[in-house]
């Protein structure tokens, strides 16, 4: 017998009905085919990121027409009256007791503020959001998670988690509760409406929805996404006032959505607004003293900030203006 042969045959007879040369890829097949894996993930991952991003922007969006709803629900419920929006920025809601949660009545309750305000537990607290004795808007807006930004990835260093809210309000905008408990419901103060001092009240406020006659309901913002550094209590300080070599940054934006912020209007319209100067949602450190939940103060300027010159106008405007009117 012819041994190279029968070697032969044997070493060439089909498996399965496959030749042994057709059994797998070569090394250079599925070098070509990584690659092309490779090529198409580098196609479609800015694609999906680029869709996420979109997604939370409406996400963000659909929260703001909530949380106006619920806003809109509470006023018609109070005979026109808005909700508190004055709560202490550097007391924490979970750890007070139930007498003094009682003065801590605001639209939404507690502090983010944790360097400040050391082992404070209501940046991670949830259930205070839904709770009717420190939360105006309890029965309106049953889902905490809708005071959350979806965008936003901020790991609290105190709480080593995210905040439970993301958002705050006009400091125009609002009325008293626990500055003047128990004589509550008249229109809030103002804070830092000049850019320079806590009681502006050369400002107009809003205590009540029949009370946004100028810049009017379309053109008043009442909640914006506020950066994760300045967010404390449910208030947002922004200046009303702007001029060339003088603007101001009291409490930041944030730029969740891309260097963006979600803004929602009297009118119950929601924006996602594209910030114009990196200043507005970067903080400085040393504005903050280094503690995540607290604003910079007076006298935080940022000269010719475009921004500051878009906010000025939407925040509120100079009571001399309604003079003859």
């Amino acid at each position: 017998m012819n041994t190279n042969l029968l070697s032969s045959r044997t070493l060439n007879r089909p498996v399965c009905g496959r030749s042994r040369s057709g059994l797998g890829f070569t090394l250079i097949e599925l070098l070509v085919v990584i690659a092309i894996i490779a090529i198409l993930a580098s196609l479609l991952l800015p694609a999906l990121a680029s869709a996420k991003k979109q997604a939370q922007s409406t996400s963000c969006m659909n929260n703001g027409r909530e949380i106006m709803l619920g806003w809109r629900m509470y006023t018609d419920d109070d005979r026109d009256v808005l909700p508190p929006n004055d709560s202490p920025y550097l007391t924490s809601y979970t750890a007070a007791s139930p007498g003094v949660r009682t003065t801590l009545k605001n639209w939404v309750c507690g502090t983010m503020a944790t360097g400040q305000v050391p082992g404070n537990q209501d940046p991670t607290n949830f259930a205070m959001e839904i709770d009717p004795v420190g939360t105006a808007l309890a029965h309106y807006i049953p889902n905490p998670k809708i005071y959350q930004c979806p965008a936003d990835n901020y790991m609290d260093p105190g709480t080593h988690a995210y905040h439970v809210r993301s958002i705050s309000m006009n400091s125009a905008i609002g009325t008293t509760w626990y500055s003047t408990y128990p004589s509550v419901g008249g229109p809030v103060n103002g804070e830092w409406l000049d850019g320079q001092s806590y009681s502006a009240n050369n400002y107009l406020t809003y205590g009540k929805l029949s009370s946004f006659i100028k810049p009017g309901p379309a053109n008043t913002f009442v909640i914006m996404d506020e950066n994760p550094y300045s967010i404390n209590d449910g208030s947002l300080a922004i200046s009303a006032a702007a001029a060339p070599g003088a603007t101001y940054l009291v409490d930041w934006p944030s730029g969740n959505h891309n260097q963006a912020a979600g803004i929602s209007f009297v009118d119950g319209h929601s924006i996602i607004h594209k910030w114009k100067d990196k200043r507005t949602y970067s903080p400085k450190p040393d504005g903050l003293s280094g503690d995540p939940g607290g604003g910079a103060g007076a006298g935080d300027q940022n000269p010719d900030n475009q921004d500051c010159f878009y906010l000025a106008p939407i925040t509120s405007i100079l009571k001399t203006t309604l003079v003859g009117e």
